[in-house]
């Protein structure tokens, strides 16, 4: 499932969907509230378990939903990793907890996704928003650097390691690419990769940098202290 806000109203609205995201993606979108919004809104990786007694997905009170909640046990959802002038969800939603194993598939797939949008766009005479779609498709490099450098951290592999970077951008919340970005500048001392359009470059804050740090800090103090 994916979104995007480039319609009449800039109201956001589905692009495909297949499953239970049909009813439920389509009823946030309807109520503007649920996490696939605090995904969008935020530009940040939401992880979200639903058991019986828990409300954190906020969709059993939406009024357009019954039955459809019933078996969703988790869902996750990721903002799309190219230009903040067409943003994009992408949605999954589970019948267990999610765990790292289905973070790792969505790692896979999600840049599908967006290439995929990329062409249609591009089909439609969409020239420019497809270019810009592809260009930051280079922040997927950014992002596995930063895998590589939590795996290298804690040695841990590579689900587990995107898992910690989706963690910490919903707990501080800052955007998965940006933290990406702060994350290898920071270690690497240099600009990470970008893309070649000065407005799809990604500048992340003091305040940003400075969370990249402390994240970097926690991760090498802790694998120190485990290694003594």
């Amino acid at each position: 499932m994916a979104t995007d806000s480039k319609n009449e109203g800039g109201t956001p609205k589905a692009i495909a969907a297949i499953g239970v995201a049909t009813e439920l993606d389509t009823a946030q979108w309807k109520h503007a509230q649920g996490p696939i919004w605090d995904a969008f809104r935020r530009d940040t990786v939401i992880v979200r378990p639903l058991g019986e007694d828990d409300e954190d997905l906020g969709l059993r009170s939406l009024p357009d939903l019954g039955a459809e909640v019933n078996g969703v046990k988790g869902a996750i959802f990721v903002p799309g990793e190219f230009g903040s002038d067409l943003p994009t969800v992408f949605s999954v939603y589970l019948d267990h907890v999610p765990d790292d194993r289905v973070l790792r598939d969505i790692d896979r797939y999600e840049p599908l996704v967006t290439q995929a949008l990329a062409v249609v766009e591009y089909c439609a005479g969409e020239e420019q928003v497809a270019q810009q779609m592809l260009q930051m498709t280079q922040y997927r490099r950014v992002i596995e650097q930063a895998k590589g450098l939590v795996m290298g951290a804690i040695g841990a592999d590579a689900p587990a390691a995107f898992a910690a970077l989706a963690r910490a951008s919903q707990h501080f919340n800052i955007r998965l690419r940006t933290l990406a970005v702060a994350l290898v500048e920071h270690v690497g001392r240099q600009d990470a990769e970008h893309p070649d359009d000065p407005e799809l470059i990604v500048r992340p804050t003091p305040a940003e940098r400075e969370t990249a740090a402390r994240i970097w800090a926690a991760l090498t103090t802790s694998a120190i202290l485990e290694q003594g």
